[in-house]
């Protein structure tokens, strides 16, 4: 397998969709996949928004997903001015140290809607590509029907096939998801 980052965000609803409504970053958590299919250097971190952004109904929508509290967010996360760099920084050492040029995320078009933005920026160097979309790989492993299936699915579909992959018990956060996303991209790539 290539090198790979594989990256999860958790989020306060959707990109802007036309309703005046975009979605922010609220955690993001990544994995390296390294040549010889090992998941190493784990990286995860909650993002501040603002209160009035957190507070309003479609957040409070999607935060019931992940179950990332308000307080969680405002407590313990980073200025986005600060984790956008912090992100990129973490990228730099992993991509000198094991090599990795590419990214991927299940369900990339999502996840890299907002990795694109200010002040994430993450494809604006050359150094980093975008990498197969693990959604789509789940999806031709299950014979490529329909949109691509959720994680969840993808996950029970390589557990039948004999993979050995487990949930831990903080599903939909961001760092267990790229983890789960990343054993998925190994066991079904080969």
């Amino acid at each position: 397998m290539i090198p790979c980052v594989v990256l999860d965000t958790e989020t306060t609803g959707f990109p802007n969709n036309g309703s005046g409504f975009c979605g922010r970053v609220i955690e993001v958590g990544a994995v390296v996949v390294t040549e010889d299919c090992r998941i190493v250097s784990p990286v995860s971190f909650l993002v501040r928004q603002p209160r009035a952004h957190l507070s309003s109904y479609q957040a409070k929508r999607a935060m019931g997903v992940h179950g990332i509290s308000v307080a969680e967010v405002l407590e313990g996360g980073h200025p986005p001015e600060q984790a956008g760099p912090r992100f990129r920084t973490w990228l730099d050492r992993v991509q000198e140290r094991f090599g990795a040029r590419h990214i991927r995320a299940y369900n990339q078009a999502f996840d890299f809607w907002f990795l694109e933005q200010d002040p994430w920026s993450v494809f604006e160097s050359a150094a980093w590509e975008p990498g197969e979309d693990v959604q789509q790989t789940c999806r031709a492993a299950m014979g490529g029907k329909g949109r691509g299936p959720k994680l969840s699915a993808a996950v029970t579909f390589a557990q039948e096939q004999g993979h050995g992959l487990a949930w831990s018990s903080v599903a939909h956060r961001a760092l267990e998801d790229a983890r789960m996303a990343a054993e998925l991209a190994i066991c079904l790539s080969g």
